[in-house]
């Protein structure tokens, strides 16, 4: 399932409350086919920024710093630990689109969403000039991080998926001290609630107020392609339980409590790894990997109406 554009979105309800789409285009020049394009998420980012500038707006980053676009993504990328190489392999597009992009010559629309998505950029428009409103995280509730995942699993997961590509809950961003060592690494100060995911995630989410949100979150982007892994309380009596894992992904209950953080002391609750979106081998991977836990599987979807069901 494709998802929306949030940038293309945002444009739209900027423009509608000032101006019609045949009014824009006036305004910037370009005509109306490119300006429901932008409104789409596609298009040049020359067309972008002139219909911007039309607007009045300007476009942000939540976990950017002031100045051109470009040039602050350069520097969270950087923050993030992440070389041009490595975030081009992972886009999949050539280092020679994400220099001209970095560099705020031409480029696409599209591809300008997804790196910004992919390092948690949290891009936004706002009026040209604005002052930057104070931004209060809503995700990560506590900056507590005393039920890091034990590093046991953190390793039996990776021999089945890999390096992941996305941790929204990391403790730290410091690569040396993550127990994860996802290639980009959100914390409480990104809010990776509110951004999108892109490819393999692991999830420990705060296990306060906001973990059915987290949960919620997991599934939602599963439906959009991702592939989530998540490690969270086995509370199969809550409602965020029912809604977005039973019948909706993997579980593994593990057996035992785990010991999270300095592993001074077990968990006072069972646990159970989630994952969403797992292929039938990636599934048969993560049980081999954790012998001890018990599966209870995904249901098989049911094949497309007007294929053959295979013997």
């Amino acid at each position: 399932m494709a998802q929306l554009s949030s940038l293309g979105t945002a444009l739209r309800a900027t423009r509608l409350p000032i101006m019609t789409q045949v009014q824009l285009a006036e305004a910037a020049g370009i005509s109306v086919a490119t300006v429901r394009n932008l409104e789409r998420g596609r298009g040049t980012l020359s067309s972008w920024s002139t219909a911007l500038g039309a607007l009045g707006h300007e476009l942000r980053g939540r976990s950017l710093v002031a100045g051109p676009i470009g040039a602050a993504l350069v520097n969270l990328r950087e923050r993030r630990g992440l070389s041009r190489r490595a975030l081009a392999r992972m886009l999949g597009v050539s280092r020679t689109t994400l220099s001209a992009l970095e560099a705020g010559g031409p480029g696409r629309l599209e591809t300008l969403e997804t790196y910004a998505a992919t390092i948690g950029a949290g891009l936004y428009l706002t009026p040209i000039g604005a002052t930057a409103g104070f931004y209060t995280t809503v995700g990560n509730s506590s900056a507590h991080h005393g039920w890091e995942t034990p590093p046991e699993l953190v390793a039996a997961l990776e021999s089945v998926f890999g390096r992941f590509d996305l941790d929204p809950c990391a403790a730290t961003a410091d690569a040396s001290r993550a127990r994860v060592k996802a290639r980009v690494r959100l914390t409480v100060h990104d809010n990776g609630l509110t951004l999108p995911w892109r490819g393999r995630i692991f999830v420990n989410p705060p296990y306060g107020k906001q973990l059915g949100t987290w949960v919620a979150k997991c599934a939602g982007e599963a439906s959009g392609g991702a592939m989530v892994v998540g490690l969270v309380p086995a509370r199969t009596d809550t409602r965020w339980w029912h809604l977005y894992i039973a019948g909706a992904a993997d579980v593994f209950m593990l057996r035992g409590r785990l010991r999270f953080g300095d592993g001074a002391m077990p968990a006072p609750f069972p646990s159970a790894v989630v994952v969403w979106g797992a292929s039938a081998k990636q599934a048969a991977q993560v049980g081999a990997a954790l012998p001890v836990a018990w599966h209870v599987p995904a249901p098989i979807k049911a094949p497309p109406r007007g294929r053959a069901r295979e013997a």
